[in-house]
């Protein structure tokens, strides 16, 4: 899937940083009315227990632009199963910031699991969300809240996290929730993507 008329009308240039305020500033709100929650389920093997240094790969979310440097692209939308690996991105809001990494980085290939988890975001510690997110531009994103350890619990819950991204100063294509089940966000986008102005 390309990004469409609608994505490719849209600015490619992000508004400068001293007029927008980080990610984890603007989430200040959330954090207050969604505490930190331990991981829902234990870890696989020891190795999702240890925290990823930033010398690693590991960056904070700020406002945009961002770096392909640090945030390589994905080429299109993650629209299937198939294509959603390529340059996929963990993200989770943690009490003082909100780390995101390569999913795939070098760095967790030398783990058990081959990859890193959101646990490897947080050392094991609790987080108040987490989820997936792909960089399709310097200033837009694709996200989901697909974790099974920190993941929102509704679409009214994460739709607070993707304004707060929005207001930062991000283009957000949100992948929602299943129709049938709505306590499980989806993983890959349903149909055409939404793409929603910063705020």
């Amino acid at each position: 899937m390309t990004l469409g008329p609608e994505a490719e009308q849209m600015s490619t240039k992000a508004e400068p940083a001293t007029h927008r305020l980080p990610p984890t500033d603007e989430l200040a709100g959330y954090r207050k009315d969604y505490p930190a929650r331990d991981m829902r389920r234990d870890p696989n093997n020891q190795d999702e227990l240890i925290l990823m240094p930033h010398s690693e790969g590991l960056y904070e979310l700020s406002v945009p632009p961002v770096s392909i440097t640090d945030f390589p692209r994905h080429s299109s939308l993650p629209t299937t199963e198939q294509t959603a690996p390529e340059a996929r991105h963990l993200w989770v809001i943690r009490p003082d910031g909100v780390p995101v990494a390569l999913e795939a980085c070098q760095w967790g290939k030398d783990l058990e699991s081959g990859c890193i988890k959101h646990s490897n975001l947080t050392g094991g510690g609790q987080a108040h969300s987490g989820g997936e997110i792909w960089f399709i531009g310097e200033d837009r994103i694709a996200i989901n809240a697909a974790s099974g350890r920190y993941g929102a619990e509704s679409a009214a819950e994460f739709k607070i996290i993707t304004d707060a991204v929005r207001r930062s100063g991000y283009h957000v294509a949100s992948m929602g929730f299943d129709l049938d089940n709505i306590s499980i966000p989806n993983t890959v986008f349903i149909g055409e993507p939404e793409w929603e102005t910063p705020l």
